[in-house]
C-alpha cells in the first residue's frame, strides 16, 4: 500500500515539472503576436516574460518557509496551483497588454511552489539517490519544452467562440494550460500523499517502526521551532559551501539565459536562419539535454556530485573561451561560412550537453550541505537566486547585442571566477556521510578540522 501511494505521488510530482515545461513552450511562441494584436509596444514582451520569473522567485522562499513549518507539501502546491489556473485563464480572456502582464504575474506566483517540492524530495530521498531524483525531475521539464511545441501544432488551428471569448491561436494557450493545471489540482487533492522522510522510510523497511496497514504515509510532522529559528537558517546559508552552490546557480542561469537570448539574432546574422531552422535547432537541443540528463542519472551512482560539478565548470570555461574567439572572428566572415557554422554547432552541442552536469550536482550538493529541517525554504532561496540570474541574463545579453566581445569577456570572467571558487572549496563540497555535520545554533560558521578529499 505504501509503495503504491509513493508511486502515485511521484507521478503527480513529475506531472508538475512536465506541465511547467509545457507552459513555457506553449505560451512563448504566440506571446509576441498576442501582445501586438492588443496594441502593445515591442518592448512589452520582455516585461511580460520577466513578470512571470519575478513573482516566481519572490514567492519561492515564502512557499518554502510555509512547507518547512507545516510539513505539508500538498497544501502548498494545491494553493499555488490556484494562481496557475487563475493566471492562465486571465491570459485567455485578456483584452489589453496590461491584463496579459497581470496574468503572467499571477501565474508566476504559482511557479514558486517548486521550492516546496525540491525540499520534499531532499527530505524523502537518501543522499545516494538524490542526484538521480533531481535529474529525473529536470528531465521532465525539458521534455515539456519539447512536448509544448507539439501541442501548438493543433492549438494554432483553434478559431471559435465560447460565449464572448474568442478561442484563437493567440488566446488558446491560456485556456489549455488552465485546464491542465486544473486537472493537476484534482490529482493533488484526491491522489497526492505526503512522502515519509528518508530516515523514517529506512526504519519502516528495516522493521523498526510498527506499521500494520501502511496507511500512515500521510502523517505530517512539522520541524521543531529550534531547528527553524532565523538565526539557524541564516547561519546555515552563510557557510562557504552554501555560498559556492548559490554562486554556481546564479552564474549558470545568468550565462545560459544570456546565450539563449542571443541565439536567434546570432543565427540570423551568421546563417540567415528563419523560424523553422531555429525551431529545429531548439528541438535538437532539447533532445540532447534529455540524453545528457539520462546519462547523468546513471553516472550519479558511481561519480560524486563535486567531481561532476568541477568537471562541468571546467568545460564551461573552455566553451566560453571558444565563444569569445568565435564572436571576435565570426563577425568578419560572410553569411553561411562553413567554419563559422562548424564552431557554432560544436559550441552549442557541447554547452547543451554539459549544462546538466553543472546544474544537477550543484542542486544536489546544496540540498545535502544545508539543514534538512529547512530544505523547502533553502530551495526557495536557491530558486530566488536562480530567478535573479534568469532576469538579469537576458537583459545583459540584449544590451550588448552590438558589442558581443564585451559580453563574452564578462561572461567568461564570471564563469572562471566561480570555477575557482568551486576548486578552492572542493573539500567542503564533500557530501559523504562522515563529512557532514548538521548545523545548529552551536555549529561554528567556519568548521575546523580536515575533510577527506576522497570523493
Amino acid at each position: 500500500m505504501l509503495c503504491k501511494k509513493t508511486t502515485v505521488t511521484y507521478i503527480i510530482i513529475c506531472l508538475y515539472y512536465l506541465l511547467s515545461g509545457i507552459e513555457y513552450a506553449v505560451i512563448l511562441p504566440t506571446l509576441n503576436n498576442y501582445l501586438l494584436s492588443l496594441g502593445a509596444d515591442k518592448f512589452f514582451i520582455g516585461l511580460v516574460m520577466s513578470a512571470f520569473s519575478l513573482t516566481g522567485l519572490l514567492s519561492a522562499p515564502l512557499y518554502g518557509r510555509f512547507t518547512d513549518k507545516t510539513g505539508s507539501t500538498k497544501a502548498t502546491v494545491i494553493f499555488s496551483n490556484l494562481f496557475e489556473i487563475g493566471g492562465n485563464f486571465m491570459y485567455f480572456v485578456a483584452t489589453s497588454p496590461l491584463m496579459v502582464l497581470g496574468s503572467r504575474l499571477i501565474a508566476g506566483l504559482g511557479s514558486g511552489s517548486g521550492s516546496s517540492i525540491f525540499g520534499m524530495i531532499s527530505r524523502s530521498t537518501t543522499k545516494e539517490n538524490r542526484t538521480a531524483a533531481f535529474s529525473q525531475l529536470m528531465t521532465l521539464r525539458q521534455l515539456g519544452l519539447i512536448v509544448g511545441p507539439a501541442c501548438n501544432l493543433f492549438l494554432r488551428k483553434m478559431d471559435f467562440y465560447i460565449g464572448p471569448f474568442h478561442v484563437s491561436a493567440d488566446t488558446v494557450p491560456g485556456l489549455f494550460m488552465a485546464l491542465l493545471w486544473f486537472l493537476h489540482e484534482l490529482l493533488m487533492i484526491f491522489c497526492y500523499h505526503e512522502l515519509p522522510q528518508a530516515a523514517e522510510l529506512k526504519n519502516k523497511q528495516a522493521g523498526l517502526v510498527n506499521s500494520d496497514s501502511g496507511d500512515d504515509i500521510d502523517v505530517v510532522v512539522p520541524s521543531s521551532d529550534a531547528s527553524q529559528s532565523w538565526s539557524v537558517v541564516f547561519k546555515d546559508l552563510l557557510r562557504e559551501e552554501v555560498i559556492v552552490c548559490l554562486a554556481v546557480t546564479f552564474t549558470v542561469m545568468f550565462a545560459q539565459t544570456g546565450i539563449e537570448t542571443l541565439l536567434t539574432p546570432l543565427t540570423l546574422q551568421f546563417f540567415n536562419w528563419g523560424e523553422l531552422a531555429n525551431s529545429i535547432f531548439f528541438c535538437v537541443a532539447g533532445v540532447i539535454i534529455i540524453l545528457s540528463f539520462i546519462i547523468l542519472i546513471k553516472l550519479s551512482k558511481c561519480v560524486a556530485d563535486r567531481q561532476m560539478l568541477i568537471v562541468g565548470m571546467a568545460v564551461m570555461c573552455c566553451l566560453y573561451v571558444v565563444f569569445l574567439f568565435f564572436v571576435i572572428f565570426a563577425v568578419q566572415e560572410p553569411v553561411g561560412t562553413t567554419w563559422v557554422m562548424a564552431i557554432f554547432v560544436f559550441h552549442s552541442v557541447v554547452l547543451v550537453f554539459i549544462l546538466p552536469f553543472v546544474w544537477v550536482p550543484q542542486t544536489s550538493i546544496y540540498s545535502k550541505v544545508t539543514n534538512e529541517k529547512t530544505q523547502a525554504f533553502n530551495q526557495g532561496i536557491r530558486l530566488l537566486i536562480m530567478g535573479v540570474g534568469q532576469i538579469l541574463g537576458p537583459l545583459w545579453a540584449a544590451s550588448l547585442l552590438n558589442n558581443l566581445k564585451i559580453m563574452a569577456s564578462v561572461n567568461l570572467t564570471v564563469v572562471f571566477l566561480v570555477t575557482i571558487m568551486v576548486t578552492a572549496s572542493y573539500k567542503r563540497l564533500d557530501t559523504s556521510e562522515d563529512s557532514m555535520i548538521e548545523p545548529d545554533e552551536k555549529t561554528p560558521l567556519i568548521r575546523n578540522g580536515s575533510v577527506s578529499i576522497n570523493a
